[in-house]
C-alpha cells in the first residue's frame, strides 16, 4: 500500500514538473521570437565594410569585426526546396544568410570578402602571432568558440535586450533539463527493493485474516 502511494505521488509530481517545463519552454520560445531582430538587407559600403540593415537600424561591419563563419551547404527543406544557410559571428552579433533571402548575392559577397579559404565549412579568424601559430587547429577552433559566446544574439539587437535574451535562453535550457529529468523519472520508475511487510498486510486485509481463521478452524 505504501509503495503504491509513493508511485502515485511520484507520477503526479513528475507530471506537474513536465507540464510546468513545457509551459516555460513555450513562453521562452515566444519571448525569443519577440526579441528576434530581422535583417532586411546587406549593403556594401567599401572594400572591407558592409552595412547590415535591421529592424532597429543599420549596423556597420568591417573585416576586423568578423570572428567566425559557418557554412551550411545546400540542404533540402521540408517543402523540397534546396536551401543554403550560413551564419556569421561578429563582435556586434551574428547574422543568418539564407539562399532564400533577397540579399543572398550581396550576402555571399560579404562572406567571400572575409573568408579567404573558400569552401571550408567553418572559417575562424586567425591572429598573426607566434603563439597562435604553435596551436593546433582544434585548439584554435575551441578558443574561437569561446570567443563568440558573448555575441550569441542577432546583429542589431539593442544592448538592453541582449541581457534579457540571454536570460530567456538560459531559462529555456533549464526547463529542458528539469523536464527531461522528470520524464526519465516518470518513464523509468524507481523500484523500492526490500522485504514486503507481510505481517502488516495480514493485519490490514480483513479477507486475508478471515481466510486464515477458516483454515485454522478446519485444521482443528
Amino acid at each position: 500500500m505504501i509503495i503504491k502511494d509513493l508511485q502515485i505521488h511520484r507520477e503526479r509530481i513528475a507530471g506537474v514538473v513536465i507540464f510546468i517545463s513545457l509551459f516555460v519552454i513555450l513562453l521562452s520560445m515566444v519571448g525569443i521570437r519577440l526579441l528576434d531582430v530581422k535583417v532586411l538587407n546587406v549593403e556594401p559600403v567599401d572594400r572591407d565594410l558592409y552595412t547590415i540593415v535591421t529592424d532597429y537600424g543599420p549596423v556597420n561591419v568591417s573585416k576586423d569585426d568578423v570572428l567566425r563563419i559557418e557554412r551550411t551547404y545546400s540542404n533540402a527543406a521540408i517543402t523540397g526546396t534546396t536551401v543554403e544557410q550560413d551564419r556569421i559571428y561578429t563582435t556586434k552579433g551574428f547574422i543568418y544568410i539564407s539562399s532564400l533571402d533577397p540579399f543572398i548575392k550581396t550576402g555571399t559577397q560579404f562572406i567571400n570578402s572575409f573568408d579567404f579559404e573558400k569552401g571550408n565549412p567553418v572559417w575562424i579568424r586567425s591572429y598573426n602571432s607566434p603563439r597562435e601559430s604553435l596551436k593546433s587547429p582544434t585548439q584554435r577552433m575551441n578558443e574561437n568558440l569561446k570567443a563568440v559566446q558573448p555575441f550569441r544574439y542577432a546583429i542589431g539587437t539593442p544592448s538592453k535586450h541582449s541581457s534579457i535574451l540571454f536570460f530567456v535562453i538560459s531559462l529555456q535550457y533549464l526547463a529542458l533539463a528539469i523536464g527531461g529529468i522528470a520524464l526519465i523519472v516518470l518513464v523509468f520508475p524507481l523500484r523500492l527493493e526490500g522485504p514486503m511487510p507481510v505481517r502488516s498486510l495480514m493485519q490490514e486485509d480483513p479477507e486475508y485474516c478471515s481466510a486464515e481463521d477458516a483454515l485454522g478452524a478446519v485444521a482443528k
